[in-house]
């Protein structure tokens, strides 16, 4: 699979994504197992343990106060899909449903088919036929009680999608929490629109001619960009939530449904810049999750003009990479850390930075791509599980512990025979 990790790596030069060098991305492609086509068995995404089954409904939204930039209609703002994956009455063990609603349409449009083929490599046919399923209903009931939920709003990476999230996203919400997935349009691999446009990723081509040092520029002016735009879509998704909250219960199913006094930023890669820029912006975030998102050499956190820091309880999650797997020099990568410990140590009290050390552990992690490329072999597949659960006990526990105000000895001082993770408190 074409991992956001090698999206990110790849489109950091071109595209000028934020991750100025994707941590693990130089090892990354060799570590990519056998293809799905010689594969006995097929990758199963895991039932999520909680207590909730899975609703999932999509919702076309445009912000008309932005244009379109990459539109060639004047008149064209930026238009998003949002999947609302909630929690439904009961939890059924067989449930299924699409790994990605309207993977059929994109398998008939060649070009689209091209990019999905490429991106998920030989698995993609099993999504197409729904072999490779997750566990989402679409449009089921919403489950009656409790009266309202927490909600967090996801960013997936550069180039990627937030359905190769779904065990994550499943796994949040059978535990009672409403997640508002954003398809980034143009910085997602694919985004299929109801009336059956399909928009692919934006590729930029740098002028020629450029210096080292010019093409250096353009690629913190782009990434700047970009995040402003990841930023922009989270706190449009908001907005969007809010009023949908507030419509008729007949037409929405979540109407009523959301509590924004517990409202979460989460994102993976780039998509963690999206939601820790949203943060610095806008305090009706009352957490945020920044997952693997460090932009070495350049910054921890994203940095503006405007000097905006960190506003709500962080969850600063990542990965160990020694420094032959780091872009940069010696020199800029100490100048990194001590930019790093500066950011997040003026985090607000509540904030962690947890950093894992698990075997196998890779960028890619965060989502589904070491278990589907495993294709069910027992070895590869256990190391991924396990590291799923690992990243997903240290969320879990933040959210709880921020959003339901519960108790998490996880966080706080009872990983000691858990060799894997480094848990830091920040804040005063």
């Amino acid at each position: 699979m074409n991992t956001s990790v090698l999206a990110c790596s790849i489109l950091s030069c071109c595209l000028a994504g934020p991750c100025v060098v994707a941590h693990g991305q130089a090892t990354q492609q060799t570590q990519t197992p056998q293809r799905a086509e010689s594969a006995a068995v097929l990758p199963r995404i895991p039932t999520p343990s909680g207590s909730f089954g899975i609703g999932r409904v999509g919702y076309d939204w445009t912000d008309a106060s932005r244009p379109d930039r990459f539109s060639a209609d004047p008149n064209a703002h930026r238009e998003l899909m949002v999947y609302l994956w909630y929690p439904t009455a009961r939890r059924a063990a067989n449930a299924k449903g699409p790994y990605i609603p309207n993977a059929k349409q994109m398998d008939a449009i060649p070009d689209v088919q091209s990019r999905m083929s490429k991106y998920f490599e030989g698995n993609w046919q099993y999504i197409v036929s729904g072999a490779i399923y997750g566990h989402a209903a679409e449009g089921a009931h919403v489950a009656r009680k409790p009266a309202q939920f927490p909600v967090i709003v996801f960013s997936h990476g550069l180039g990627g999608t937030g359905f190769e999230y779904t065990s994550l996203i499943e796994d949040l919400v059978s535990r009672g929490y409403v997640v508002a997935a954003i398809e980034h349009t143009e910085a997602a691999v694919v985004v299929a629109f109801p009336d059956g446009r399909m928009v692919l990723s934006h590729k930029d081509s740098p002028p020629a001619g450029l210096t080292p040092a010019e093409r250096w520029q353009r690629m913190i002016e782009q990434g700047t960009l970009l995040i402003s735009e990841g930023a922009a879509d989270v706190r449009f998704v908001l907005d969007q939530l809010t009023v949908l909250n507030r419509s008729d219960a007949r037409r929405n199913p979540l109407a009523g449904k959301l509590d924004f006094n517990r409202v979460a930023a989460m994102g993976h890669s780039a998509g963690a810049e999206f939601a820790s820029r949203a943060c610095e912006l806008d305090a009706r975030f009352k957490a945020c999750v920044d997952l693997d998102g460090g932009m070495v050499p350049v910054a921890a956190l994203p940095e503006y003009p405007d000097g905006a820091k960190i506003q709500q309880p962080l969850l600063f999650l990542e990965n160990y990479y020694p420094e032959s797997r780091m872009g940069g020099t010696h020199e800029e990568h100490l100048t990194y850390y001590k930019k790093r410990e500066k950011q997040l140590q003026a985090c607000p009290k509540g904030s962690y930075a947890v950093v894992l050390r698990g075997n196998g552990l890779i960028h890619g992690s965060y989502d589904d791509t070491p278990l589907l490329e495993a294709h069910g072999r027992a070895p590869d597949t256990a190391i991924a599980l396990h590291n799923q659960a690992l990243i997903q006990s240290f969320i879990r526990a933040f959210l709880d512990k921020t959003l339901k105000q519960e108790q998490e000895p996880l966080l706080d001082g009872s990983t000691a025979s858990l060799p894997e993770a480094t848990v830091q408190a920040l804040g005063n």
